[in-house]
């Protein structure tokens, strides 16, 4: 279920969080993954019988680089999962700053379109590209203009691409989750957390009260890249515990001061 035994596959950001999940997964699954990142991660490629490549996703010739390197030392490219990405300023419409935002755009948009360039010129019929946006980049949030607006990006520009790339084979996808229990958000310790996840009902409509673990996202990856799932292309595909369905109970409940309950057979 899920194969991608033999595939090569290139993650971005692969230090950490959903990129180190995603790596970690494919490889138990039998792929041959090339982990990318800021920081060296040939320790974890070594673990996980791989390599690894320094890369800023933001330098396009790094980027060229990464992918002529997995080309030359497995002798083609899979799947390209373009996970890197930064934190944005959380100042709001009125006060980010521009610098501070185009640093992260070009780090979170540009890397995605750099990275489904290059790996989407050198794949064969079959090949897969799977970026990460976020569910930021699908509703609005207060003091995620910034960010958001490079997430809603990446969903756009991955829709355009799979209409490019779709006539010669190769399908491109996105993940947007909810906020995830990753070093990203600071979150991978139990007390943030917590506090996260209460913020995420608060504010979000949420309608599952926790994160999503690193390793969920990975899990969705991994069907992505799968052979089963070879007719979505195009797709944003949404792990946001219910988030983009509607409010929730405990929204509601609150917003009104009445007791919704629970539908009648479906036990407390």
């Amino acid at each position: 279920m899920f194969e991608v035994s033999g595939k090569v596959v290139v993650v971005t950001g692969a230090a950490s969080g959903i990129g180190l999940a995603t790596v970690e997964r494919l490889s138990t699954a039998g792929a041959t993954c090339v982990m990318a990142d800021i920081v060296d991660c040939t320790e974890a490629a070594s673990r996980l019988a791989g390599s690894a490549m320094v890369t800023d996703v933001s330098d396009e010739l790094q980027v060229d680089r990464l992918v002529s390197h997995a080309v030359d030392q497995y002798g083609r490219i899979d799947v390209m999962v373009n996970n890197a990405g930064v934190p944005g300023p959380v100042g709001g419409v009125l006060a980010n700053d521009a610098a501070e935002t185009l640093a992260m755009i070009e780090v979170n948009l540009m890397g995605v379109i750099h990275g489904t360039k290059y790996a989407g010129a050198a794949m064969k019929p079959g090949g897969v590209i799977i970026n990460t946006s976020s569910m930021a980049g699908v509703l609005g949030f207060p003091g995620l203009s910034a960010y958001g607006a490079a997430k809603a990006g990446v969903i756009g520009f991955s829709k355009h691409a799979s209409v490019e790339l779709g006539q010669h084979g190769v399908r491109v996808n996105c993940v947007c989750p909810t906020g995830v229990v990753t070093p990203f958000l600071g979150t991978d310790e139990p007390a943030a957390a917590e506090h996260w996840a209460t913020r995420s009902l608060a504010l979000g409509n949420q309608h599952v009260d926790r994160l999503a673990d690193a390793s969920e996202v990975a899990a969705a990856i991994h069907y992505l890249a799968s052979d089963e799932a070879a007719m979505i292309n195009g797709h944003a595909l949404y792990l946001d515990g219910g988030l983009a369905a509607g409010h929730s109970v405990q929204l509601l409940e609150r917003a009104t001061g009445q007791v919704i309950g629970r539908s009648d057979g479906i036990a407390e």
